[in-house]
């Protein structure tokens, strides 16, 4: 795959997940304004149950598929149909089992573990989707690894569109009224969005014609698929576990600072549905990027074109840390704005501009995984979320309790800027890939500072701040990201000229 053909799927991706991140952003606002911040701090459990049992039942069977396929492809005398058959068994098989189990201890889970009976309902229905689920993970997978990006996109579209509007239509209708709880809707909302989500792409794949000869040999067999499954499983299982442990954690050391049960999941909605949502709305794109480089570094990988890795790898880096120290100029001129827009008060702006510095941190980390994973170091990644995990919920059990909610942000700067460092380095160990930080954070950095003082005499020389406040800031991120990728293009230009004079006086040394 070309250099513009990666683009172009990052582009089409993109599109779509940005439309669709803008629509869920909206959705939790009307649920927000509807029902209230702790309502949707208390629905925030039955979604967290939901993508860890998603997690477990699956085994990230998204990306085993898409992996090891793409791998597949890439020889010549390989069977892609075969791995993906291997794909379809093993998660139908695991998913049916962790749904049962699930169903049969529906009772215990709501009671016991979440701690709300009126969760055992929605738990019974969410253990029919998961089958649904981890089928259409696979089929995913296997569209990505072929590079037929939109049918996936297409679902996900699809799915977005019906969940919403059956969640918006009971919340109003149903919820609001007494009729129904929070968690039946969203329960209801997600079995029928998979149901019809998984005939799409059943379908789609029917339709699909792949021209291989399918009597080929894999080149793994069944077994060699699950044992090199497993560390992906244990990577997923590590993640979910420690991510719902922390998000457990946040409402109760909330209490402990002091505040009330109210205020504590009233911050705890907010941060779920308005704060995390707005500051990794931009990272839609690298999102898109990293979910393309699982295949292509693999299949590159498997060529042996260790040039072409190392090549993506850098183009790859320079771009995320571009990109994410821009939104940190936006987001520090803009937080508050942003956050009072979103949610009508100052707590989630405040929030939203002490955030911004990490948001390099957070971007990176999508990235650095997503080479990880196409390079195959899935053992490395599960020890690394592992530390990340113990060191995030170590400092938020500390902080918190003292200093309250900013504890939390706290938390995601040690985890994030310590465990990147290992991320980065055993990328460069594995790849011979030398991480030139002058270039990749240093210049971005500095272009940075330039464009945000420029961009603050752009304010005052043009009225901007009587307009809308989202045509300001489209107005202002548009001049300022202007003027922040000619910066980095003159400052390329002139590294690039530096490195051609001396390379002629080493010629003409010698």
């Amino acid at each position: 795959m070309g250099k513009n053909s990666i683009a172009k799927d990052t582009i089409i991706l993109t599109a779509i997940q940005i439309f669709l991140q803008t629509l869920s952003l909206l959705l939790n606002i009307f649920i927000t304004r509807n029902l209230g911040s702790s309502t949707v701090g208390i629905a925030s459990l039955i979604y967290t149950f939901y993508g860890f049992a998603a997690v477990i039942s699956t085994g990230n069977i998204f990306i085993s598929t898409s992996r090891f396929v793409s791998e597949e492809i890439s020889r010549e005398t390989g069977n892609p149909q075969k791995i993906f058959l291997y794909a379809i068994f093993f998660c139908i098989s695991l998913s049916i089992s962790v749904s049962s189990i699930i169903f049969i201890f529906s009772n215990f889970l709501g009671s016991q573990v979440l701690k709300n009976p009126n969760t055992i309902y929605a738990i019974k229905i969410i253990s029919f989707c998961l089958p649904l689920s981890a089928l259409s993970s696979c089929i995913k997978g296997y569209f990505h690894a072929y590079r037929k990006i939109l049918i996936p996109s297409a679902s996900e579209a699809l799915e977005f569109f019906i969940r919403s509007g059956i969640i918006s239509f009971l919340a109003v209708f149903m919820v609001k009224s007494d009729k129904m709880s929070i968690f039946s809707a969203i329960a209801i909302s997600i079995l029928i969005s998979e149901i019809l989500g998984c005939l799409f792409l059943i379908i789609s794949f029917l339709k699909s014609k792949v021209n291989e000869n399918t009597s080929n040999k894999a080149s793994i067999s069944f077994l060699r698929f699950i044992r090199l499954t497993i560390p992906i499983i244990l990577n997923s299982y590590i993640i979910s576990i420690l991510s719902s442990t922390n998000e457990a954690l946040l409402p109760l050391t909330l209490k402990q600072f002091g505040n009330s049960t109210n205020l504590a999941l009233s911050q705890y909605g907010i941060f779920e549905a308005i704060i995390l949502p707005t500051i990794f709305f931009p990272s839609v794109v690298l999102c898109c990027l990293s979910c393309i480089l699982v295949p292509e570094i693999s299949r590159e990988r498997v060529a042996n074109n260790h040039l072409k890795v190392s090549s993506l790898i850098e183009k790859t880096l320079k771009q995320t840390f571009i990109f994410s120290i821009f939104i940190v100029i936006i987001m520090f001129t803009y937080g508050k704005d942003i956050g009072i827009m979103l949610s009508g008060d100052a707590f989630s702006g405040n929030a939203i501009v002490v955030l911004a510095p990490v948001i390099p941190f957070i971007y990176l980390e999508i990235i650095l995984e997503g080479i990880l994973r196409g390079l195959g170091k899935h053992s490395f990644s599960t020890l690394n979320y592992l530390v990340e995990y113990i060191i995030r919920i170590s400092v938020l059990l500390i902080c918190v309790p003292l200093i309250g909610f900013y504890g939390i942000i706290i938390s995601y700067f040690a985890s994030n800027i310590i465990c990147n460092i290992s991320r980065i380095v055993i990328i460069t160990k594995t790849t011979n890939y030398i991480f030139d930080s002058v270039d990749l954070v240093l210049v971005p950095a500095f272009s940075a500072i330039i464009t945000w003082q420029l961009g603050a005499i752009f304010k005052k020389i043009i009225p901007i701040s009587i307009l809308p406040t989202i045509i300001e800031i489209a107005i202002y991120s548009i001049v300022t990201g202007i003027i922040y990728i000619f910066i980095n293009k003159v400052i390329a230009s002139i590294k690039q000229n530096q490195s051609v004079v001396k390379d002629k006086k080493l010629l003409l040394s010698k």
